[in-house]
C-alpha cells in the first residue's frame, strides 16, 4: 500500500524534473534559421545545431528539454566560439530508440559526439539532467572536458532531501510566506521518501516503476518513456563518489529560487569539486539561462575568458 501512496508524489517529481520555460524564442529573434545537423552515433541519429568558429562550446539540455533551451545563449557566443547544442537521444529531434536510458549511456553518447566532431578538448555547458551527465563525463579518466559549466544540476545531494524539497515546493510554490508549513511538509515528505527507499532496497527506482501494473489488465501503470527512465536513473545514480575526481575549472550557476533542486546542492557541489566557483542568481528558478539570459551569458563569458 505504501508504494501506491507514494506514487503520486513520484509522478510529480517526474514533471518537476522536466521543468523548463518552454517559451522557445525568448531573446532568440532571428536565430530560428540556425542549421540543423545529424550524426549517427552507434546507430542512433543525434540531432544538433552548430554555428560560429573558434574554441568549441557544447551545450547540454535538461530532462524534457532540447537544444532550444539555449536559444537565448547560443547567439551570444557564436561570434567567438564554435557553439553546438545537441538533443539527447529520446528528446527533441533525435532518435528515440528502445534502449535502457541512463546517465552512463547518455554520457557515452556525449563522449562519442565529442570524438566524432573532433572537439577535444571542449568547454561544456549543461543544465539540470545534462549537468549530471556533464559532471559524470568530467570525472572520467582522460576526460575530454576543458572547462565545465553546470546550471541547476539534479541528483547531486541526498535523494530523500531532494524528493522532500521538490514535493514541498510543488505544493507551496517557489516563494511562500508560510515557511513553517513548508518546513513541516518537507520533513514529512523526506521521511516518506526515506521509508520508501529503505523498503525498496535493493530494488531500484527503475525496477519499482516497471513493477507498477494496472489492476485487472496488468498493463504498465507508468509507461517507461525516456523521461520516466531518466527520472528513475537520476534517483538511482550517485555522482557524489566521483566529484573528487573532477579537476577541470568548474563554474556552478544556480537559481536561488529553484523549486526542483535545493540551493544547498549547489553548495555541496562547490565544496566537493576542487576548482569550482559558485554563482547564485537571487531571482531565478530552475532555468537561469532562460529566465535571466543576460546575466547567465555575462557569467559564462567571464568564466570562459579567465585563464586563457
Amino acid at each position: 500500500m505504501k508504494r501506491f501512496l507514494f506514487l503520486p508524489w513520484v509522478l510529480s517529481v517526474i514533471g518537476l524534473l522536466g521543468l523548463t520555460h518552454s517559451a522557445f524564442g525568448q531573446g532568440a529573434s532571428g536565430y530560428l534559421s540556425i542549421p540543423s545537423k545529424r550524426i549517427s552515433l552507434s546507430g542512433v541519429n543525434v540531432h544538433f545545431v552548430e554555428a560560429g568558429k573558434g574554441p568549441p562550446l557544447l551545450f547540454l539540455h535538461g530532462l524534457g528539454g532540447s537544444w532550444k533551451d539555449w536559444s537565448a545563449n547560443l547567439p551570444a557566443f557564436a561570434a567567438t566560439h564554435r557553439v553546438m547544442a545537441l538533443d539527447f537521444p529520446g528528446f527533441g529531434d533525435s532518435d528515440k530508440p528502445e534502449v535502457e536510458y541512463s546517465i552512463e549511456w547518455l554520457t557515452d553518447v556525449v563522449e562519442k559526439f565529442i570524438q566524432e566532431q573532433k572537439i577535444d578538448p571542449v568547454n561544456l555547458v549543461a543544465h539540470s539532467m545534462g549537468g549530471l551527465v556533464a559532471l559524470n563525463l568530467a570525472s572520467r579518466p582522460n576526460s575530454r572536458v576543458k572547462k565545465l559549466i553546470v546550471a541547476d544540476a539534479v541528483g547531486i545531494g541526498d535523494k530523500s532531501e531532494f524528493l522532500g524539497y521538490a514535493m514541498s515546493k510543488k505544493i507551496m510554490g517557489p516563494e511562500t510566506r508560510w515557511e513553517n508549513v513548508e518546513a513541516f511538509l518537507k520533513n514529512e515528505f523526506r521521511a516518506m521518501a526515506d521509508d520508501f527507499i529503505k523498503q525498496q532496497k535493493p530494488q531500484t527506482a527503475r525496477e519499482f516503476f516497471e513493477s507498477l501494473k494496472m489492476p485487472l489488465t496488468g498493463k504498465p501503470l507508468v509507461p517507461m518513456t525516456p523521461s520516466v527512465q531518466m527520472t528513475a536513473d537520476i534517483i538511482d545514480f550517485d555522482i557524489r563518489p566521483k566529484l573528487g575526481s573532477i579537476r577541470q575549472p568548474t563554474l556552478i550557476l544556480w537559481g536561488a529560487k529553484d523549486p526542483v533542486v535545493p540551493p544547498q546542492d549547489a553548495s555541496f557541489l562547490h565544496k566537493e569539486v576542487r576548482s569550482s566557483t559558485l554563482v547564485l542568481f537571487p531571482n531565478s528558478g530552475h532555468s537561469p539561462m532562460i529566465e535571466h539570459p543576460s546575466l547567465f551569458n555575462q557569467e559564462l563569458d567571464k568564466f570562459l575568458r579567465a585563464g586563457k
